[in-house]
């Protein structure tokens, strides 16, 4: 038996491309590629054929709508503008609202609730963030399991039974979920650089309140705050899969008669206002230092939210970002580098980068990257990384909008941000920019002097970063193999 027999397929192909590589000389090594390489890299970029439909109800609910027919089921997602930034004087109430939804209706406990779904096949999934609550179903399409389950996602909404007795036990949930996220140093760093960049805003506090609100959410409050919020007005409804147009209509119009509609006016969530601290470090005992960076930026639907986009995936967005190449390919200093940007509805985003370190190079890594970050505004990407970020987005675009579930998300996000009906627009967007078109926008947007910093992990003796070794950053892009083209197997 040959002692490579038992590598898998990938490591045999490397063993063989560099080993000929080898033989053919360095020049020809570098030259030589698949000639499907070649061919899948000149693939245009072609939308896809999906239809998006929508309309909004009399009652002022907006509905978007795709119909797929590969698999005989759909999913919903279902969101009020009811998110932690709508607490008020009570930080937790809407987190508390949300946790008591589907704690019981006319007839049913919250056990009574999942063993329905359960029986009818259907999986049932909520989330919360500072904007909005989040609800999402998975039935089958058949009438016997469609129905049934609509009519069970229907009551939960419209029929709480928002009981005083689940009221404690709701409370000491969220209780809970603080102590798990102050146990979390990412978490941690993460919440404190929101705390600091809008100190003064609901976005500043963590979604699940605080002790002191949660003490303070009564029953009336949570009635009310449901009566308020959950109303026709303030929902969304996204609908994929095995529907015709009239099944999705009729779903939409049913949800939506069934809400609340409260006679008040909606309450505009609080802008997010900077504060004047520009790093912070939490002392924790741990081995790892977390470090997050993180700007004010522009709103989801802002006309350079694409650029600001790029540059942060150009900077920070991963394996090939150039944070990854400088502190792990060069460095060998962090596992991971990943960039992201939080949309606030309060009509701002927040860009963010987040990486950990050993603890003794955590203030070395700290001014490394603000000085990455500093010549990165000044000179922008080049040119290489700009085309291998379009072509990076072109593949990622279609792995990861095949599935229903990937598709709702995307249009999700559509109904969410108001964008326009296509499911392909943000790639699009990105595929038209140029280089100047980025460094134009992260100088409108971004500034040097604003970059916010906190570090959380434990406070040892400093050393200096080792020394960079020669790594070039498109050498991933040339070839999944980053075998030296001189090594040949024996």
């Amino acid at each position: 038996m040959s002692k490579f027999s038992r590598l898998p397929g990938w490591v045999l192909m490397c063993l063989s491309a560099t080993a000929a590589g080898a033989d053919a000389g360095p020049e020809q090594a570098r030259t030589s590629r698949l000639q499907s390489l070649g061919e899948v890299e000149a693939l245009e970029i072609k939308p896809r054929a999906l239809q998006i439909r929508g309309w909004k109800t009399l009652t002022g609910t907006k509905v978007l709508f795709v119909r797929t027919h590969d698999l005989p089921m759909f999913d919903i997602h279902v969101s009020f503008a009811a998110g932690s930034a709508r607490d008020g004087r009570l930080p937790g109430l809407a987190a508390t609202t949300f946790s008591l939804l589907n704690e019981g209706i006319p007839g049913k406990d919250l056990s009574a609730i999942a063993e329905t779904f359960d029986g009818l096949g259907a999986q049932w999934e909520m989330d919360i963030d500072h904007d909005r609550a989040v609800f999402s179903l998975r039935s089958l399409s058949d009438p016997a399991n469609r129905l049934p389950a609509i009519n069970l996602l229907t009551q939960i909404f419209s029929e709480p039974l928002l009981s005083e007795d689940r009221l404690p036990p709701v409370k000491n949930e969220l209780r809970a979920a603080l102590t798990a996220e102050q146990g979390d140093a990412a978490d941690q760093a993460l919440q404190r650089i929101k705390k600091l960049l809008a100190p003064d805003s609901p976005y500043g506090l963590p979604v699940y309140g605080t002790e002191s609100g949660l003490s303070a959410v009564s029953r009336a409050a949570v009635k009310d705050f449901h009566r308020r919020y959950y109303a026709a007005r303030h929902a969304q409804i996204t609908l994929v899969g095995d529907l015709t147009l009239e099944q999705a209509q009729a779903i939409s119009l049913q949800i939506s008669n069934a809400l609340p509609t409260p006679p008040d006016s909606f309450e505009a969530s609080a802008t997010a206002t900077p504060g004047d601290l520009q790093t912070s470090h939490l002392e924790l005992a741990l081995k790892q230092t977390h470090i997050v960076f993180a700007q004010i930026s522009v709103p989801r639907r802002h006309a350079d939210h694409a650029a600001l986009f790029a540059a942060g995936e150009i900077f920070g967005g991963g394996s090939n970002s150039r944070l990854m190449n400088e502190l792990r390919h060069k460095r060998g200093r962090v596992y991971d580098a990943y960039g992201a940007t939080i949309h606030w509805s309060g009509g701002a985003g927040l860009l963010t980068i987040a990486l950990q370190t050993g603890n003794s190079f955590s203030a070395s890594t700290v001014a490394l990257v603000r000085g990455m970050l500093n010549d990165f505004l000044r000179d922008g990407p080049t040119a290489l990384e700009l085309e291998h970020l379009k072509r990076r987005l072109a593949n990622r675009n279609v792995r990861t909008s095949a599935s229903n579930r990937q598709i709702l998300a995307r249009l999700a996000e559509i109904n969410r941000y108001d964008l326009p009906l296509d499911l392909d627009y943000t790639m699009q967007q990105v595929q038209k920019l140029t280089v100047d078109d980025i460094k134009l926008a992260m100088n409108r947007h971004l500034s040097a002097d604003r970059w916010v910093s906190v570090t959380a992990g434990a406070t040892v003796e400093q050393q200096p970063l080792p020394a960079s070794l020669p790594a070039a950053v498109d050498q991933a892009e040339e070839s999944m193999c980053r075998a030296d083209t001189g090594f040949v197997a024996s």
